[in-house]
């Protein structure tokens, strides 16, 4: 009784199983494609090259002057990323106005205020971001998303359950020969074996990155952890200015905020200022040495009262909010350090993106290979003659 009821089952779990990837074949393979490259692509561009270090380096309004002079037409400096030790390159990233994405980033001497190499951010990036989180369905294409991270998860845990090995192949510790490829496996055989033993070794990073990717794409997940929209920053918005009145850049005042920052808060490390239309939309990114650089904070500067606020604090964090943004940079791969770690992290998030593109694959294939299987038997058992009807 108890084994009919375990393969009665067993049959289910493999219908659920099949049909699910069956039905999910072309987005998964779309999901572990593009999930693979998002992490590959970044590491092939050009990283920031060397300056010679020749002086103390100038002021960060002077570096973005110097950049704008070979920036695209229509854009405007978006961002600011200062030199990270002396020798380093700082970097200023330019886009069209209203925009939160660059598309064109200058490299410049800290000491000199000089070009030193301009680099085109390829839009393709853009365009994979957007089709792994929305598949380009907007403005539903995120409850897509969230919905194949569900079944997703369904399928390693029911691939899981279909896997496990009889109480005996424990015992004998045979269970091990279930996760490796035969070298005589050949045809049908073989794409079982790699499918088995892809799903055993990267089940516990493919199931996270399917629930986390659930949760980050479905829009009702951010209020349920109590994240507020924005980070803290201002929407940015072209400026309205009367034809007698001069634009002003979105970096003046920039060096008299860095300048309060380095006077208020002497142990932070500056990442990145964001830039805008405007300078009242300036905000900064630091790392706190309490909480290192996987959790930094986010301050505005009021040039009125001369002070330095936060508008993201580690230290106010709610545990919400806290597990929000792990499942963010560890879904994308965004581990800021110890390198190692960070390294180790992203080649597991490559290597599961690829798996998934595997199981789509192998998955279609043993499906043909069993039909046609079938037929073949069919066929066979047809052309048998029946000793009944000859009798």
């Amino acid at each position: 009784m108890c084994e009919s009821f375990a393969l009665t089952w067993w049959r289910v779990l493999r219908k659920i199983h099949r049909w699910i990837g069956l039905a999910l074949i072309l987005p998964f393979a779309l999901q572990g494609l593009t999930g693979l490259l998002l992490v590959v692509l970044p590491l092939m561009l050009a990283g920031r090259p060397a300056a010679p270090v020749a002086g103390p380096p100038m002021g960060a309004e002077a570096m973005i002057g110097a950049a704008r002079a070979v920036a695209p037409t229509g854009t405007q400096p978006l961002r600011f990323d200062p030199a990270r030790w002396p020798g380093d390159s700082a970097v200023v990233a330019f886009g069209p106005a209203g925009e939160r994405h660059p598309e064109f980033e200058v490299m410049v001497d800290p000491s000199h205020a000089a070009v030193i190499r301009t680099h085109i951010l390829p839009h393709g990036l853009r365009v994979l971001h957007n089709l792994h989180a929305d598949l380009l369905l907007l403005p539903y294409g995120q409850y897509a998303t969230g919905a194949m991270g569900i079944l997703l998860s369904v399928m390693a845990i029911t691939g899981l359950l279909l896997w496990w090995p009889h109480p005996a192949l424990w015992a004998s510790g045979k269970w091990r020969r279930t996760v490796l490829v035969s070298s005589r496996a050949r045809g049908y055989r073989l794409w079982r074996e790699t499918h088995i033993s892809f799903g055993f070794w990267t089940l516990a990073v493919m199931l996270f990155l399917a629930l986390s990717g659930a949760v980050l794409a479905f829009p009702f997940a951010r209020p349920l952890f109590g994240v507020q929209g924005g980070g803290g920053r201002p929407a940015q918005s072209r400026p309205h200015h009367p034809d007698h009145t001069p634009a002003i850049p979105g970096e003046q005042g920039l060096d008299a905020a860095l300048a309060a920052i380095h006077t208020q808060m002497p142990d932070v490390v500056l990442t990145s200022a964001h830039l805008g239309g405007r300078p009242a939309e300036q905000s900064f990114n630091i790392v706190l040495p309490a909480y290192g650089p996987n959790r930094p904070a986010t301050v505005r500067y009021d040039a009125d009262a001369g002070t330095v606020r936060f508008t993201r604090d580690p230290a106010q964090q709610r545990t919400g909010e806290l597990t929000f943004m792990w499942l963010h940079t560890l879904h994308e791969a965004k581990l800021a350090g110890p390198a190692v770690i960070a390294g180790l992290w992203r080649t597991a998030v490559g290597i599961a993106g690829a798996a998934l593109l595997y199981f789509s694959i192998s998955g279609g294939v043993m499906w043909v290979l069993r039909r046609r299987g079938a037929a073949t038997r069919k066929a066979r058992v047809a052309a048998v003659p029946d000793p009944t009807r000859t009798a």
